[in-house]
């Protein structure tokens, strides 16, 4: 069922920045953009021949302010490798259409995993990866939707399936950058010890 992992995620995010997070304006800043996004996941704006999910426009604003609030910025670089992604999203999906035998397990998992990992490789930093992640899949989207529309009419830009994509593949980042804080606090414990025995 399509729409069923952006729910599920969305919701634990939400136990997470609500219950587990630190008290600050990060916290309440990704609280109610998660509620909002929620909220709205079932409204629509008619844009020319498309109509065009809430949710998506969401996104982009929220990979926007992330890309903006980036310290060391590279704007040459950083919308070279967004559209990059973009262009490898956009391509997958259309390649899913063409040959969908290729396709073993669920394109989702397939389109997400790709795209998030190309992220984590292309970042330098947390900011960066979920910026170039959210931007390219949301603009990916947008052009492909928009080729189709070439040859479909009354196109839905950000279908449910789109959601899930978005939401597996920032789980994955978050994942990604638990995983490194765990270990660098691993490698601090171990390191503390061999000072001692040193001094």
């Amino acid at each position: 069922m399509e729409g069923i992992f952006f729910y599920w995620f969305m919701w634990l995010a939400w136990i997470i920045t609500t219950f587990l997070m630190k008290k600050g304006k990060i916290r309440l800043k990704l609280t109610i953009f998660i509620l909002i996004t929620i909220t709205f996941s079932e409204l629509y704006i008619v844009v020319g021949d498309f109509n065009v999910r809430v949710s998506l426009l969401l996104f982009m604003l929220l990979g926007v302010y992330l890309a903006v609030k980036q310290k060391k910025r590279k704007p040459i670089l950083f919308y070279m490798t967004t559209f990059t992604l973009m262009f490898a999203y956009a391509g997958i999906m259309l390649f899913r259409i063409y040959d969908p035998v290729w396709f073993l397990i669920d394109y989702r998992v397939i389109v997400s995993v790709t795209i998030s990992v190309l992220a984590i490789y292309l970042g330098k930093h947390s900011v960066q990866i979920y910026s170039l992640f959210i931007l390219s899949i949301c603009q990916g989207e947008i052009l492909y939707w928009f080729i189709l529309g070439k040859f479909h009419d009354g196109l839905t830009i950000g279908t449910a399936a789109f959601l899930d994509m978005l939401v597996i593949g920032c789980s994955i980042i978050y994942i990604w950058n638990m995983s490194q804080t765990v270990i660098l606090a691993i490698e601090q414990m171990l390191q503390k010890p061999s000072k001692e025995k040193q001094g």
